[in-house]
């Protein structure tokens, strides 16, 4: 079988594996054995497939780099791919790569984190303090309220007599009839909380008018009292509370001020400064009087919890204040003023600390007046164009209103019997009285006669009005027990009466006047059932 071709071999031949034979294939010979060549020749690699098999690197080569992880482990190193040729500078740091793992993924925004919120982006740009409170002030706008310790205080009650105990308020109120000996035996009605030595004084404002009192009020003249010194007394003011009516002067020498338990015996009672006090009122909600003055250089208030100590507070301009009215409500003194830029209001939570307000118009306001009912205050002026009104639900924001005719109104007052104001003038013809229901609309009512009206006063009891004047003979009171219709009365002088003021626990009216020898006050006899004056 020696050189033969592998298809010479006959069929049938059997080849027995120790037959050798050389075979020539691409010009190189082998020694085959029978065996061997009997095999398929496809079943063998080309010489160049064998070349390549002997420079591959093997599997086992590998180990070492999965074991070490070096590469330079392996033998017979193949070239490595594009990727380990780029640059360094083209991939990430592993510090990025950290960095990346951690980022926030699109997919996660309103899943496991915050969309965007437009509260929330108003909420955020609050700039925090102290005390504040964040609260919606708007759909989607928040904005900071005051959230006092006292606040915090409250809200921590876990129930309504925990809230009580926090407010002060009594848990038990004892009725007692007190008789004080200055009344020569009228009763009147005293509620003691808790039994304190403080007496607190409440009236319903809607009290039935008792007509047989307003007739004997108003059939009888009126009265005159000893004044304590002949000042210029412009207001006065009662306080149940007290019981007691105080008056201040716009002259004199330390001695402003006097106080009566009965509108006939006076005590001049020390000022805290000669200056010019015109308008005086009472807050029972704070136990306290408080007066303001036309003059004085940043003291132009002065408050009194007793009528008879009084202090000076610093006012919040320097204007002439002309009247002043508290506001159990708001818990807030307002007064009003004849001079000033733009700041002819001025306000006070506790007669005290004094802020100034916008006035609507730069006009002599002279006199103020609250009502609980309409929630509002009202003052009248004695100058501008149709415009000598204005009101306010909260000192502090105030509009103009239409006057009734433009005569100087001196003084304003409102009654809850009637759900009525009633202002007064010095000025005009047969219409120095006007009426509104509601403060801004007005109505023109014929006054008894063309005196200069200067104050008013309403009393609930009576279902009465009483103006006094600055003038007249004889006749320098009016009242009305509508507003509406209006009937002179007898003064007990012809002074120049000023003010006047109702005191329920006497059954009285009690007016003071800025002329007079020894007589600058005067009352009605008193209504009450128990005779206290006549």
């Amino acid at each position: 079988m020696v050189n033969e071709t592998l298809s010479a071999l006959t069929a049938g031949s059997t080849p027995d594996g120790t037959e050798l034979m050389y075979v020539v294939q691409g010009g190189n010979s082998r020694r085959l054995t029978a065996l061997e060549i009997a095999n398929a020749a496809d079943a063998w690699a080309t010489a160049a497939q064998g070349a390549l098999a002997d420079t591959a690197t093997q599997p086992g080569d590998l180990a070492t780099v999965a074991t070490t992880g070096a590469y330079s482990d392996l033998s017979g190193l193949p070239t490595l791919g594009t990727a380990a040729a780029t640059a360094a500078s083209a991939y990430a740091t592993a510090a990025q790569g950290t960095t990346a793992n951690s980022a926030l993924q699109p997919g996660a925004i309103g899943v496991t984190v915050q969309a965007f919120e437009a509260k929330l982006q108003s909420l955020s740009g609050l700039t925090g303090a102290a005390d504040r409170l964040p609260y919606l002030s708007g759909v989607s706008t928040f904005a900071l309220a005051t959230f006092t310790a006292f606040a915090r205080t409250l809200l921590d009650d876990a129930n309504a007599a925990a809230a009580r105990t926090t407010l002060g308020v009594p848990t038990t109120l004892v009725a007692l009839t007190d008789t004080p000996a200055n009344y020569t035996g009228m009763r009147r009605k005293i509620l003691r909380v808790n039994n304190a030595a403080t007496a607190v004084v409440f009236r319903n404002p809607y009290i039935k008018p008792d007509v047989v009192k307003r007739r004997r009020v108003t059939a009888a003249s009126w009265l005159i009292s000893t004044s304590a010194a002949d000042n210029q007394w412009f207001a006065v003011a009662w306080s149940p509370e007290l019981g007691l009516f105080a008056a201040v002067a716009i002259s004199g020498a330390g001695n402003r001020v006097m106080t009566s338990p009965d509108g006939i015996t006076w005590t001049i009672r020390t000022s805290a400064a000669d200056i010019g006090w015109l308008a005086v009122a009472w807050a029972p909600e704070l136990g306290l009087f408080a007066a303001v003055s036309s003059s004085g250089t940043g003291n132009r208030v002065m408050t009194s919890p007793d009528g008879i100590t009084w202090t000076s507070r610093t006012s919040a301009a320097d204007n002439d204040w002309r009247a002043i009215a508290w506001s159990p409500e708001l818990g807030l003194f307002c007064a009003v003023a004849n001079s000033g830029a733009g700041n002819r209001v001025m306000t006070s939570p506790d007669g005290i600390t004094w802020t100034i307000r916008v006035s609507p118009a730069d006009i002599q306001w002279r006199a103020i007046t609250w009502a609980p009912e309409l929630g509002l205050f009202c003052a009248v002026a004695i100058t501008g164009t149709g415009n000598r009104v204005m009101t306010s639900p909260d000192g502090i924001t105030w509009t103009i209103r239409v006057s009734a005719a433009d005569n100087q109104w001196f003084s304003v007052e409102w009654a809850p019997g009637l759900g009525l104001f009633a202002a007064v003038a010095i000025t005009g013809t047969g219409n120095r009285v006007m009426t509104s229901p509601d403060g801004i609309t007005w109505t023109i009512r014929a006054n008894a006669t063309d005196n200069d009206w200067r104050a008013i006063a309403w009393a609930p009891e009576l279902g009465l009005f009483a103006a006094v004047a600055n003038s007249g003979a004889g006749n320098r009171v009016m009242t009305s027990p509508d507003g509406i219709t209006w009937t002179s009365r007898t003064s007990a002088a012809d002074n120049g009466w000023l003010a006047v003021a109702w005191a329920p626990e006497l059954g009285l009216f009690c007016a003071v006047t800025s002329t007079g020898t020894g007589d600058r006050v005067m009352t009605t006899v008193s209504g009450n059932t128990v005779t206290y004056r006549s």
